[in-house]
């Protein structure tokens, strides 16, 4: 063998070994630090997004996402604009035209649990307790329930406690909370041609009196310096859990929301005016006051006796300054915004039973094993204006999540009922942890999952009992998720909503690459 053969075997078998040494590396890190998934379903939509459509409304130039499944229809007829509502579908030719785009393609953070427990609201990856072996062997949803704790799901909200001391309500944190509003409404989004629409459209906002408003070229304007208002009309946009992507969906009754966010920019003529926006939801009347040195939040009974006030020292209106102002309220808490900076807030602790008697209108007298599950009714959104004319732009309508209530499905039962759990998984019982009779009880080394489409989503409240694999090996409890079967933190959507060149979905959407919150 001359020198140059010995060189070139050599080389030949360095560069194995390389490629060898790479392997073994990329499958250690694969398997113990990080892991792509594809996301299959939108049980966590709008967080995350399944097999879709990409729709596009020439009318207001708003794109938005629909879930598809081959085995549905797709029917031009059943698309509409969101943003215009529901009522009002697309044109023939805009609903033709479909875009299918594959699922978000997300990284999974496999070495955090083992080191860090879980914390309420994170995105986690894990098997299915019911299907630990087949083709949806791995689960994303959002972590709602830790060991230890009894979870009671209430008008849309979650409530826990611990032992014997009462429950509470979980509040999401603000970096979740702001990613998870979802539009209902926006007054840059308006019909550029009104007269091709085959329903007629007006904006969701009512001024009163009405011959000091008007609206044009997606301005609010008020002349009078004298008391006026926008009260929102629920007939024409429903505020519910409802949300775009579930438009091919079967139809659901939808909840009422009380969880929203109304955002506006505001510019006075003049420092003298005091701007207000009420909200009167669950037997509650909820006020959050601005003028031109100080803002208040106020929380009191609809026949307006006081219960909570929070005064906010802060720089207020200025004359032709645009105020950029947003009002939340969600989990129990009522929070202001200005120019993006919070300024305040006021915490209520009502709990679940409390919170459906207050969201039914149901006295002492009405059991409340009557009631739970039950939604409450429309809100009702109110502005007041008083002591300067102004324009308002970017008049906005967001909602939260809503974990709904249900009733079990046979599918609860598809895996075998270990002794002692007949009762919990009984086809047509309560969801798990939204009835006072079946409490989300969680033992050590439990969790309970839910996905953020709850009207679409088999989690925790509705799959009943594990596998058998699950059942020998861990735990036979139904509707939770043992630690063992965590397989980490969803960290980044990194290739999303992926177009097909051809019969290959390889062209994502970099313009939704994104932290998962």
């Amino acid at each position: 063998m001359t020198s140059t053969e010995r060189k070139s075997q050599s080389s030949a078998i360095e560069t194995l070994q390389s490629l060898v040494v790479a392997f073994v590396l990329a499958m250690v890190f694969r398997g113990f630090v990080v892991e792509g998934f594809v996301i299959p379903t939108g049980s966590m939509a709008p967080t995350l997004l399944g097999q879709h459509l990409l729709m596009h409304s020439d009318q207001t130039g708003q794109d938005f996402s629909v879930g598809f499944d081959a085995r549905r229809s797709t029917s031009p007829d059943r698309f509409s604009d969101p943003l215009l509502g529901r009522n009002i579908p697309l044109s023939r030719s805009q609903a033709k035209k479909i875009q299918p785009r594959g699922g978000d393609r997300v990284v999974v953070l496999k070495t955090l649990f083992p080191f860090f427990d879980p914390e309420r609201y994170d995105v986690v990856v894990f098997k299915n307790p019911t299907d630990t072996q087949g083709q949806s062997a791995n689960y994303i949803k959002r972590l709602i329930g830790l060991p230890g704790e009894t979870l009671w799901i209430a008008d849309g909200d979650i409530f826990a406690k611990r032992g014997n001391a009462p429950f509470s309500i979980q509040r999401k944190p603000e970096y979740i909370q702001k990613s998870l509003w979802s539009t209902v409404s926006n007054s840059d989004a308006i019909p550029t041609d009104a007269l091709s629409l085959t329903r007629s459209w007006s904006p969701p906002w009512k001024g009163n009196p009405n011959s000091s408003w008007t609206f044009a070229n997606r301005i609010w304007s008020c002349g009078s310096s004298e008391l006026s208002t926008l009260e929102w009309d629920q007939n024409k946009i429903l505020i519910d859990d409802w949300i775009p992507y579930n438009m091919l969906m079967p139809v659901v009754r939808q909840e009422p929301m009380s969880d929203i966010r109304v955002s506006a920019t505001l510019t006075p003529e003049a420092n003298t005016l005091t701007a207000g926006f009420t909200l009167e939801a669950n037997g509650m009347r909820f006020a959050w006051l601005l003028s031109s040195n100080s803002a208040s939040l106020v929380l009191s009974s609809i026949s307006g006796d006081l219960i909570q006030n929070v005064e906010i020292p802060c720089k207020g209106f200025e004359a032709g300054e645009p105020l950029r102002a947003e009002f939340w309220h969600a989990d129990q808490m009522m929070s202001m915004y200005l120019n993006g900076e919070k300024v305040g807030e006021l915490l209520y602790d009502f709990g679940p039973e409390q919170r459906l008697r207050l969201a039914t209108g149901s006295g002492p007298s009405v059991p409340i094993e009557d009631i739970a599950g039950r939604g409450g009714k429309p809100a009702k959104l109110i502005w007041q204006f008083e002591g300067s004319p102004l324009n308002i732009t970017r008049l906005q309508v967001d909602h939260d999540l809503y974990y709904r209530s249900s009733r079990l499905a046979s599918r609860a039962t598809k895996n075998p009922t270990s002794a002692g759990n007949e009762k919990i998984v009984e086809i047509g019982s309560p969801a798990f942890g939204t009835h006072p009779d079946k409490l989300a009880v969680l033992h050590e080394d439990q969790f309970m999952m839910a996905g953020d489409n709850s009207a679409y989503s088999l989690d925790g409240r509705l799959w009943g009992n594990p596998d058998q694999f699950v059942a020998a090996q861990f735990d036979d409890s139904p509707f939770v998720v043992h630690r063992n079967l965590l397989i980490g933190k969803a960290w980044s959507v990194y290739w999303p909503a992926v177009n097909k060149l051809g019969p290959l979905p390889i062209i994502p959407d970099f313009g939704r690459v994104r932290f998962i919150r």
